[in-house]
């Protein structure tokens, strides 16, 4: 009989989960999501897993539900009780210039795929420094091309358009529009010039307009995408005729299932398009992102964000856009699975992802990029239900999948993991098939 203060092992439960997420929004509804699974699945902070008597938990299932850094690789790659939510190799999908080069090998080989139409095109620009520039746009040949058909061009509304990422960043930081050389030299020397200073000074303001803020300086990433700017998007008149994107919530899981969350979410830009689509220099005209519109004075989280299923738009529209979206999804992750040395689909991982899409004025669907580690904070309280949501049919799918055995499952258990799983939409199983 245990003594006064130790566990009972009969008592332990089957499974334990390491929940340490930077977020406090995502913290605390992960902690909520996995207390419904209590007392079969114990949730623990790192140091209470560093504590605990090893010899009273040995054999049981445990969990890192945590930031990527803080993941222990080693015991997930080698135990089979031990998982992640994470991927350990990943960048094929979630670095832009990687992906790109993916996307492009794979319709190499599968003309018919729907990644020909629903990814803008893009070219790849390695640069150490602004002298380079000539040598770099080489490899991009059609950019130099647009750039100087433009120049015999007066109405910006009529030149050709690109855009330009960082490979490495998120949550809109470092994007620039950009139609000449003369524009696009400028944004590079602005960029190489703080990098300088950020060296000797580091600065951290919100006030900071470099390509990389909070110290992410160019020395350190040298390679952006270029993609051809869909500069006709589908502006609704009732929300103001602004740009918008759809953000996306994928679920993968072990090696590999993948799977839509329905609830998807709608983002807007906080000025028109139309009036500014000539000015390149207004930002909250061009991009949507709410987390960089949030630092604004003014900000409206219900003018910025909502469902996608309340657009106002025919429902038989909104279907088709969906399943658009489903049928990019399933050739992306096709096209970066086959690529081990950049995308390996571990069967003791579980990751979730957030994939951006912007629809053009003829309800084309084009996939802009995907994000690890999705700011869910951008969702924001009126919309939490949404993470929430994905949250729950996340945990259920891990449960169901890692944690739990089907003995211990319940009916009542099974019915509620069920009826969380109910809005994953499977796109992408093994072999490719369709299932929506």
């Amino acid at each position: 009989m245990p003594s006064q203060g130790e566990k009972d092992p009969a008592a332990a439960a089957a499974a334990a989960v390491i929940i340490e997420m930077d977020e406090p929004y995502v913290q605390a509804i992960l902690q909520s999501t996995f207390a419904k699974y209590s007392p079969l699945i114990e949730t623990q902070t790192a140091d209470e897993h560093a504590a605990e008597d090893k010899q009273l938990t040995a054999g049981r299932k445990l969990m890192h539900w945590r930031e990527y850094e803080s993941i222990d690789w080693d015991n997930v790659h080698r135990s089979k009780s031990t998982f992640a939510n994470a991927y350990c190799i990943r960048k094929g999908l979630i670095r832009k210039a990687q992906m790109a080069f993916n996307i492009k090998l794979y319709t190499a080989k599968h003309p018919e795929s729907i990644l020909n139409k629903g990814v803008p095109e893009t070219w790849i620009v390695e640069l150490d420094d602004i002298d380079y520039l000539d040598e770099a746009l080489m490899e991009c040949y059609e950019v130099e091309e647009g750039m100087q058909t433009n120049e015999g061009i007066d109405d910006p509304r009529q030149r050709q358009q690109f855009i330009l990422k960082p490979s490495l960043t998120g949550r809109g930081t470092g994007i620039y529009v950009f139609d000449t050389r003369k524009r696009l030299e400028e944004l590079l020397e602005r960029e190489f010039e703080s990098d300088d200073e950020e060296d000797s000074d580091e600065d951290t303001s919100e006030n900071h307009t470099g390509l990389f803020s909070s110290n992410q300086a160019v020395s350190q990433i040298r390679e952006w995408v270029i993609q051809r700017y869909i500069n006709r998007p589908l502006l609704i008149e009732s929300r103001g005729n602004r740009k918008f994107h759809i953000r996306t919530y994928v679920l993968a899981a072990g090696d590999l299932n993948v799977y839509v969350y329905r609830h998807m979410l709608a983002l807007f830009a906080p000025h028109s398009y139309k009036p500014s689509a000539g000015d390149l220099d207004d930002q909250r005209a061009h991009l949507t992102n709410t987390c960089l519109q949030a630092k604004h004075e003014g900000f409206d989280e219900s003018q910025a964000v909502d469902l996608f299923w309340n657009l106002d738009l025919p429902k038989e529209r909104l279907n088709d856009l969906f399943d658009q979206i489903c049928r990019i999804l399933s050739d992306t992750f096709a096209a970066v699975a086959s690529e081990s040395t950049s995308f390996q689909a571990w069967a003791n991982c579980i990751e979730q992802f957030g994939f951006d899409f912007l629809i053009d004025e003829n309800y084309t669907v084009y996939m802009l990029e995907a994000n690890a580690y999705p700011d869910f904070k951008q969702t924001g309280e009126n919309l939490k239900s949404v993470v929430e949501g994905f949250m729950s049919a996340s945990v259920a799918t891990a449960a169901e999948k890692f944690l739990l055995s089907s003995e211990s499952i319940s009916n009542d258990l099974r019915q509620m993991m069920d009826q969380d799983r109910c809005d994953l939409v499977e796109v992408f199983a093994h072999k490719n098939e369709r299932k929506w």
